[in-house]
């Protein structure tokens, strides 16, 4: 019997963007009854649209679809890129010179197209589809019919096709149940589970985040190694974590991108500090590093929408997978990952890191602790 979680990857091995979009393409053309899209950025752009005129269709089709969009996003997609959302919202004239201000720190990535917003405007019109805007979400899935599930960390944006990136499509009307327990807060962790979600909430009535704890607990239970992909690192908590694991003789390997397209020198200077305090192995690779992943001593991986920034620690909603107890899929996860360790440079010492500029740092990550 095939494992019920799947990794998707590129046939080139090159990023999983490809695999991710094909795949969710695919299964809304295959949804019989319902559909539901819960997404961070969702770009105007080719493959913004590519994925809107299958909604579209499956719409027309007559399938229910609800499509759950965080509304602080629109600020990376007027920002970054073509600067257009797929769902046009118009902008306050105070929004616009904030969002001009804050372009000051971001690097400059213009492209220029020629996509209109009318197919979005259908989308957001259609009486099949319902919209539901909210706040302070990170979170990233597609949910097929309550029996198939595509999660991780990429976002509805043709740039993700020239990251580093991970998404991974989990099968079963159990774990999709399980899901839909968690997500409602029905249910505990159960951390004994082959599957199980971790969720970052946020409610009128209360504050809850599950995921920095875990993600300590597997750092300080590590045994023999531990391999993290994360695209914005910073978080004091699991900074000290990946210290004392290196410190007491745990093989610790951190995938880290030459240059993060936001939060560069906030990353670099986190990463000093943890290098500086232990002896962890950084290889530093060209692509951008997108994912959201941790391998623990070959076991287990955690891995979805969180990075170790104090955002996604302590701001944010986010969810996560916990994976244990599936070999197979541990090795896809694996053997990619020595792919990429291959494919990028070794850091020999600490001298060897990246410089970076402490007073954009430090309003990088005043910006994190303020949103």
């Amino acid at each position: 019997m095939s494992e019920p979680i799947r990794l998707l990857v590129d046939p080139d091995h090159s990023d999983g963007a490809a695999a991710t979009f094909d795949t969710v393409e695919h299964q809304l053309g295959l949804a019989a009854e319902s559909i539901e899209i819960f997404m961070f950025v969702w770009r105007n752009d080719e493959i913004g649209n590519q994925l809107g005129q299958a909604v579209l269709a499956a719409a027309d089709r007559g399938i229910a679809i609800k499509v759950i969009k965080d509304r602080a996003a629109i600020m990376y997609e007027r920002i970054e890129m073509n600067r257009k959302s797929f769902f046009h919202t118009p902008l306050s004239g105070f929004t616009r010179w904030k969002y001009k201000i804050i372009g000051r720190t971001f690097p400059d990535t213009f492209v220029e197209d020629e996509f209109g917003r009318e197919l979005g405007d259908r989308v957001s019109n259609h009486p099949n589809i319902e919209i539901e805007w909210v706040n302070h979400t990170h979170t990233k899935y597609y949910v097929f019919d309550e029996r198939l599930m595509i999660t991780g960390s990429i976002n509805i944006e043709d740039r993700h096709r020239g990251y580093r990136d991970y998404m991974f499509e989990v099968v079963g009307e159990d774990h999709i149940t399980r899901f839909r327990e968690r997500n409602a807060g029905e249910v505990p962790y159960d951390p004994d589970r082959q599957i199980d979600f971790l969720l970052n909430r946020i409610t009128p009535d209360r504050k809850e985040f599950e995921i920095k704890p875990r993600m300590v607990e597997l750092l300080d239970g590590a045994r023999q190694s531990v391999y993290i992909e994360m695209a914005y690192i910073g978080d004091p908590d699991i900074s000290r974590a990946i210290v004392r694991a290196a410190g007491r003789g745990v093989d610790v390997t951190m995938l880290f991108s030459r240059e993060a397209n936001i939060g560069d020198d906030i990353n670099w200077r986190s990463l000093h500090r943890i290098c500086r305090r232990a002896p962890v192995q950084v290889v530093m690779t060209d692509k951008m590093i997108h994912s959201k992943l941790m391998l623990v001593d070959d076991e287990t991986v955690i891995a979805g929408s969180a990075n170790f920034s104090v955002f996604s620690m302590q701001k944010a909603v986010e969810l996560d997978l916990v994976i244990q107890g599936f070999p197979g899929f541990v090795e896809d996860v694996r053997q990619e990952a020595q792919r990429r360790i291959d494919d990028s440079q070794r850091i020999e010492s600490p001298g060897g890191l990246k410089k970076y500029n402490r007073v954009l740092a430090s309003l990088q990550q005043i910006h994190q602790w303020l949103s």
